[in-house]
C-alpha cells in the first residue's frame, strides 16, 4: 500500500537515477485530496496555531497524531485554485515530497531512501538541481534530503512512545462534533480521538509530574489548544 498521496514509490538509486534532475517543490497540487495527515510530535507547538491536532488509531489500535485539512474526505481546505498551500506552517510530511524512507522488507529494522518517481519535477532537461554529482555521488541537495528523512524518522520514533504513554493514561475519548454548514446542511465529523480534560485531571500526581518532565503535557496541552481551530477549517469552506 502506498503512503498517503504517494503514488510510485521506488528505491533511489544511481544507476537507474543517476541523471536525474530535481525541481523544487511549488506546487502542492499532489496533496489536494489529503484530508488528514500524521505529524509529529516535535511539531505540534507550531501546528498548533493554525490545524486541529487529533489522534487516530491504526488497525491493531496504536494510536497516532494527525492534523486535519479538511471536514470531508478527499478535501484539503489549505490547498488554493492555483495549487499552493495556504498556512504558515506546512507539516514535514508534505515537507519531505518526493523523498520517503521506506523498509524494503516488512519488520525489516533497516530503511531504504526512496522517491515517487510519478513527480513531474524529475527529469533529465537539467531543470533544477542534480540528484548525484560528476563523480557519481549524492549532490548536496539530495545529502539535505537524505538528512531531513533521517531526523523525520527519529521524530516518529519519538512521537510512537508518546503517543504509547498518552493510550497507557486512559485519557483519550472519541472525538465527534456535528458541524453545520453555511447553507444549511449538517454533517458528523467523527473517527478521531481527542484528550477528555476530565479525564486528564484525574491522573495520578506522580504521573502527572512525569508528563511535565518529559514535556508531554505540553504536546497535550498543544493538542488541546488546536481543538480550537475546528471552528477556523469551517470557515475555509466554500
Amino acid at each position: 500500500m502506498q503512503p498517503i498521496f504517494y503514488k510510485r514509490v521506488v528505491p533511489l538509486s544511481k544507476e537507474q537515477h543517476g541523471q536525474l534532475y530535481l525541481e523544487p517543490v511549488d506546487d502542492f497540487e499532489f496533496a489536494r485530496e489529503t484530508n488528514s495527515l500524521f505529524i509529529a510530535a516535535v511539531e505540534f507547538p507550531r501546528a498548533c496555531r493554525e490545524y486541529p491536532i487529533v489522534f487516530g488509531a491504526d488497525n491493531k489500535g496504536d494510536v497516532f497524531p494527525v492534523v486535519l485539512l479538511g471536514m470531508k474526505k478527499n478535501q484539503n481546505l489549505f490547498i488554493d485554485k492555483k495549487g499552493q498551500w495556504k498556512a504558515e506552517y506546512i507539516p514535514a510530511y508534505v515537507r519531505r515530497y518526493p523523498f520517503i524512507l521506506a523498509q524494503p522488507d516488512v519488520g525489516a529494522d533497516k530503511f531504504a531512501v526512496c522517491i515517487d518517481e510519478s513527480y513531474p519535477g524529475f527529469n533529465i532537461a537539467k531543470e533544477g538541481r542534480p540528484m548525484f554529482n560528476a563523480k557519481g555521488e549524492e549532490s548536496a541537495v539530495l545529502k539535505q534530503a537524505v538528512e531531513f528523512l533521517k531526523d523525520y524518522q527519529n521524530q516518529v520514533h519519538l512521537t510512537t512512545l508518546f503517543c504509547k504513554g498518552l493510550a497507557a493514561l486512559g485519557v483519550l475519548e472519541p472525538m465527534q462534533a456535528n458541524i453545520e454548514l453555511k447553507g444549511g446542511g449538517k454533517f458528523a465529523l467523527g473517527g478521531f480521538q481527542c484528550v477528555n480534560r476530565t479525564k486528564l485531571g484525574l491522573v495520578k500526581p506522580a504521573k502527572l509530574a512525569d508528563l511535565v518532565k518529559t514535556g508531554h503535557m505540553e504536546l497535550i496541552y498543544a493538542h488541546l489548544l488546536s481543538l480550537n481551530n475546528v471552528g477556523a477549517l469551517l470557515k475555509r469552506l466554500p
